[in-house]
């Protein structure tokens, strides 16, 4: 009995031992947090009204008459005192520029003078087009005009036509086709009236 009550006491203390040994490996020691550095916050990408202002941009000119050209062909006559032609504006300069509303046109005689006559701008065949015109592109209207009996003395004849796109009679002749031979001066025009300026030719002398 004696001898197994020392043989209990020679084991406690290898029993206290190994029971502190596995209460020290029981516990888990805390993971270290692993370093998470905050994100860097990035400035948002500007959006078109966040940006800068976009220049603005060039404003387009006037077309002037000195940078054109115009071309009046005569079209097919329906018959009566009623004469029609359509007219090509193209612009011959070497910068874009804008025609928004009419064109002037004159008759001129073999003395090279304008010749009155009573001329009306009319919306026809609507209100005009504003329209850009590119080096080498054009512009579209009609014309119209009553003719009158040459021998009258009141009938304003002539053999050419000017046309100009600022607000004077002064202008650059045009050319003329399908016109009368300009030596017989056969050109006569009791009253025209000028259709307004369009992007395309379709239906500018529909009217």
């Amino acid at each position: 009995m004696r001898s197994t009550a020392r043989q209990l006491l020679r084991l406690l203390p290898a029993v206290a031992i190994a029971a502190v040994a596995a209460g020290c490996a029981g516990t888990t020691a805390p993971s270290p947090t692993a370093f998470s550095p905050s994100p860097t916050t990035s400035s948002p990408s500007p959006t078109a009204s966040e940006g800068p202002a976009a220049p603005a941009g060039k404003k387009i000119g006037a077309c002037r008459t000195q940078d054109m050209s115009a071309v009046v062909a005569m079209q097919p006559s329906e018959g009566g005192s009623t004469s029609t032609a359509m007219v090509q504006l193209t612009n011959d300069g070497g910068s874009v520029c804008e025609v928004d509303g009419w064109a002037s046109f004159s008759l001129v005689n073999a003395l090279g003078e304008v010749v009155e006559v009573k001329t009306e701008k009319v919306e026809q065949p609507g209100a005009p087009t504003p329209t850009t015109l590119k080096a080498g592109s054009s512009a579209w209207a009609g014309i119209k005009w009553e003719s009158c009996d040459k021998g009258s003395s009141d009938c304003p004849a002539g053999n050419s036509l000017q046309f100009s796109l600022e607000a004077d009679t002064d202008g650059k002749p045009a050319e003329l086709e399908g016109f009368p031979a300009p030596e017989k001066s056969n050109i006569t025009m009791g009253s025209l009236r000028i259709g307004s300026l369009q992007p395309i030719r379709q239906g500018v002398v529909a009217w």
